[in-house]
């Protein structure tokens, strides 16, 4: 196996090396994945949270070491960057990114202000990144930011996470999860998610009593926490 490093700002990761096959998940600019294989113009890939699938062999350069952070989206003359991509100083000649735009790697910031960063960004099914999230896209990029790394999927996240007891115990930054969906807690029963509901990123309280929330409700299967370092 070799690794490589992405060079376009946000790929697709696909199930099969086709284009019309489903996109698994995503990858941004600058994350590195294991190549195991080629098949045609796709590289088969092991991505850094054990996803597996196909990616353009176009999109994927030299491994390269990154030194810098993204800190918000970014349109440049020539190139879009997503928020938390992954730069070094060649990159930041090559694209002239301003250095307001950058934070060093080990930058923190809290994974619910992140998430609501992100209000109104389209509900992209596969999503990882500020031009279209999944809910739990969303919430495995706003952890990413800080150097944790959860699982890619909702249930996995979940079987990740540690147990809490119900919702008047959760704090801000806990994950609340559903039947296929995860959302993040910001505190007096308000949640921040990617949505199919509403086709984007959107804020819902689920003490509000419209038919939305109480289905949200109803299925319900758990509040789950993350600790600083990842571990559990």
């Amino acid at each position: 196996m070799e690794n490589a490093t992405v060079i376009f700002p946000v790929v697709d990761v696909r199930s099969e090396p086709r284009f019309e096959s489903e996109r698994e998940s995503q990858l941004i600019f600058g994350e590195v994945v294991k190549i195991i294989g080629y098949q045609n113009e796709y590289a088969e890939v092991i991505c850094s949270d054990g996803v597996h699938g196909f990616v353009k062999k176009t999109q994927l350069g030299e491994y390269k070491i990154k030194k810098y952070k993204i800190k918000k989206h970014i349109m440049l003359k020539k190139i879009k960057l997503p928020f938390s991509a992954y730069i070094d100083d060649d990159d930041i000649s090559k694209f002239d990114i301003p250095e307001d735009c950058i934070e060093p790697l080990n930058k923190r910031r809290e994974p619910y202000e992140i998430a609501m960063d992100f209000l109104t960004v389209p509900y992209l099914w596969g999503g990882t990144s500020s031009f279209g999230f999944d809910c739990s896209g969303l919430t495995q990029r706003a952890f990413r930011y800080n150097n944790i790394d959860i699982p890619r999927n909702s249930k996995d996240q979940m079987m990740f996470s540690i147990d809490i007891n119900n919702i008047d115990e959760a704090r801000p930054n806990d994950l609340i999860f559903f039947k296929g969906h995860v959302g993040i807690y910001l505190g007096d029963m308000l949640m921040v998610h990617a949505n199919g509901h509403y086709g984007c990123v959107t804020v819902t309280d689920l003490s509000n009593n419209d038919e939305y929330s109480k289905y949200l409700m109803s299925i319900m299967l758990k509040i789950g926490r993350i600790k600083a370092d990842g571990q559990v």
